[in-house]
């Protein structure tokens, strides 16, 4: 299993699952809402269900000893050092309301650390694939090796997170009060395709929380294989904690993490 076998086969997998995911696209779906504690919405579809189906009985066929954590489903628990996280649509609010730039995460984590991932957003037909050490992104049948940008100046950065709901206490709404109002320009809405800006260099920061496991673990090897950093909200390589920075650079990360310090 070298590098490249991967690489085809996150490919493979994402083309399987965009032939689910694009046939709903813009259709009348039912939805079921996940979330029964409050009021807030958390929408899944048959799409969201079936392409995650099929995604897992494709790793299972290929590594069938391998673990896998998803959205829709239970973990399936193998051997620990090898395992798949899958997030069928991430954003699934977007794809219900017709917006494009939502998208399926699809990763591999090896011994504790996530290796592999890709970003795929069918319906832009943009594509982002890395390892810690290289991202591509793929349009148009051509690949080309992704960067960051060489923004270093704070005050000129682009900032992007999803929604204002993932900030939902006091500290994490003055993180992002204080974020903004240090940057030069802030977008909101982009769900994973805001992580594919970023390693490709259009965006310069995200900040969120509220996230889950196969939300992270399949952008971390992007984003570093393109020159970012990456980490949670007190610098450290946890990625299974729910809040994320990601960076351009090391520079501009510890400028953010300063930030947030502040407020603690």
């Amino acid at each position: 299993m070298n590098d490249n076998d991967i690489f085809e086969f996150l490919v493979f997998l994402a083309d399987q699952s965009a032939k689910i995911t694009m046939k709903n696209f813009r259709q009348n779906l039912v939805t079921t809402n996940k979330n029964t504690s409050n009021n807030k919405i958390d929408p899944v579809t048959d799409a969201d269900k079936n392409a995650e189906k099929l995604i897992r009985e494709l790793i299972e066929e290929k590594y069938p000893d391998h673990s896998i954590v998803g959205e829709e489903f239970s973990s399936k628990d193998r051997d620990p050092r090898y395992k798949w996280y899958v997030d069928p649509i991430d954003g699934t609010k977007s794809f219900i309301s017709g917006i494009p730039l939502w998208g399926t995460l699809i990763g591999l984590e090896i011994d504790g650390r996530p290796a592999f991932g890709i970003i795929d957003n069918p319906s832009t037909k943009e594509r982002y694939i890395g390892s810690t050490s290289v991202s591509y992104k793929i349009y148009d049948g051509r690949q080309s090796i992704i960067r960051t940008s060489e923004q270093s100046n704070i005050n000129d950065l682009k900032f992007g997170y999803t929604t204002e709901e993932m900030f939902d206490d006091d500290f994490t709404k003055k993180v992002l009060a204080n974020v903004t109002e240090v940057v030069g320009m802030t977008r909101t809405g982009g769900d994973c395709y805001f992580y594919g800006l970023l390693a490709s260099g259009y965006l310069d920061l995200i900040i969120e929380n509220n996230l889950k496991p196969f939300d992270i673990i399949p952008i971390v090897p992007i984003i570093i294989g393109a020159g970012g950093f990456i980490s949670d909200w007190k610098g450290l390589p946890d990625y299974k904690n729910g809040n994320i920075i990601v960076s351009n650079n090391s520079r501009n990360h510890h400028k953010i993490l300063d930030i947030i310090e502040q407020v603690r």
